[in-house]
């Protein structure tokens, strides 16, 4: 049996009291008003994790999902993106929060070696599909690792051939399919990022889970994190890229972005964030901007 303790904010910054709701402060956005929900699970059995939920009620259409890739370093070349802080990938004002996506990697020098030590504007080569506002930077044989959005903002699931993606990202491999789990217990354990969604496609779950720090928060194999998925409610979902990218931010008290998970890679004993190639962020629509 696993345990957890769920600490849920009504606005976008954490109420550690769990007494009253905190006064909405102007220029923070209410959470609730837009459809957003974020939770803190603590989780003791059999590991200890801290768990990262973030619940999007897109049905609302208050909210957009939006992808923000980094620069294209070259064009037509092979190159697809430059590495980016993910907070400047999601520094736009109509940015609300933001999580990882998609898997990349580096390209090999005259010796044949990749250098995979991750710097800000490093060109990669970006695996899946990944596009926003209809073009795509990087396309792939339709497999069903792929999430992506339709022009209302709903969310899907693979990707057929005359689908039409407004925004696009992809994963490594669908752990639910219709509220079955598609994996195998065991495995390794890492820190995660998944996306899931309801049956008719118009919630959706933005999950990451902390690993790789001792009795702090040790991660998930990929059974672990589809049965937390299912137990958010999901009906499919889709593990993304992981491990030092695992990253979601929020906009906090003061309108900032803030990094509300502790992600695995360490420089000199710190917290470092690794650069990545784009970040799903949640969005106000430009209409409806103040």
């Amino acid at each position: 049996m696993r345990f957890f303790l769920s600490i849920t904010t009504g606005f976008l910054f954490w109420n550690a009291s769990l007494g009253a709701p905190a006064p909405k402060l102007t220029g923070a956005p209410d959470l609730n008003g837009l459809g957003l929900s974020y939770t803190l699970k603590k989780s003791t059995d059999p590991i200890p994790n801290r768990i990262h939920v973030l619940r999007v009620d897109l049905a609302l259409n208050k909210v957009r999902p939006v992808v923000v890739l980094g620069p294209d370093p070259d064009g037509d070349g092979p190159a697809e993106v430059s590495l980016t802080d993910p907070r400047k990938l999601a520094s736009s004002p109509s940015a609300l929060a933001f999580v990882n996506t998609n898997p990349w990697d580096s390209f090999p020098n005259a010796q044949g070696k990749k250098n995979r030590n991750w710097y800000s504007g490093q060109p990669v080569d970006i695996h899946g599909l990944a596009g926003t506002r209809g073009k795509l930077r990087s396309t792939v044989t339709p497999n069903n690792a792929s999430v992506w959005f339709d022009s209302q903002g709903r969310v899907h699931f693979g990707h057929q051939p005359d689908d039409k993606p407004q925004e696009a990202t992809t994963g490594f491999q669908l752990i639910l399919s219709q509220g079955k789990l598609t994996v195998n217990p065991g495995g390794a354990r890492h820190p995660r990022t998944a996306m899931g969604t309801d049956e008719k496609g118009s919630i959706l779950w933005l999950v990451v889970v902390d690993g790789r720090q001792r009795r702090y928060s040790e991660g998930m194999n990929m059974h672990e994190l589809a049965s937390l998925m299912k137990e958010l409610g999901c009906w499919s979902a889709t593990n993304m890229d992981g491990g030092g990218s695992s990253i979601m931010g929020l906009l906090d008290k003061d309108g900032k972005m803030k990094v509300m998970n502790r992600p695995s890679d360490r420089f000199l004993g710190r917290v470092k964030i690794r650069p990545l190639p784009m970040v799903l962020t949640i969005a106000i629509p430009e209409n409806q901007q103040r």
